[in-house]
């Protein structure tokens, strides 16, 4: 049984609910940003109701698809990673920091400026 003093830094801490509700703001804007950036650049977005992660494809192998994006300084997994189903997606993380997602986007939009999207 965790001490007194725990207990009550737990309660405290679970019954503060704006943590969260910033987090899911961030992530719900960090989403949002990466999504249109993706899909302007021709990308389509399955599977990616909720969560840290884009599953995302081209229509071409994931592969293609992986070094496209490092081509622009955007890692992502791609999507046999996860089985023989993600052959063609790769998984674009949500997690970087707000600056970096942001930095990405624009890297998207500027393939697509080129003509290179």
């Amino acid at each position: 049984m965790p001490p007194l003093p725990v207990q009550e830094a737990m309660i405290v801490a679970l019954a503060d609910q704006t943590h969260v509700q910033q987090q899911k703001a961030r992530y719900r804007a960090r989403r949002n940003m990466l999504r249109r950036a993706l899909e302007d650049a021709g990308f389509r977005i399955d599977h990616s109701e909720a969560g840290l992660y884009l599953w995302a494809t081209r229509g071409e192998p994931a592969l293609d698809t992986v070094s496209w994006l490092a081509d622009r300084g955007i890692l992502v997994a791609p999507g046999t990673f996860y089985g023989t189903a993600g052959g063609e997606h790769v998984r674009v993380a949500l997690t970087a920091t707000d600056e970096r997602i942001a930095a990405a986007a624009q890297r998207l939009a500027s393939s697509r400026r080129l003509g290179t999207a």
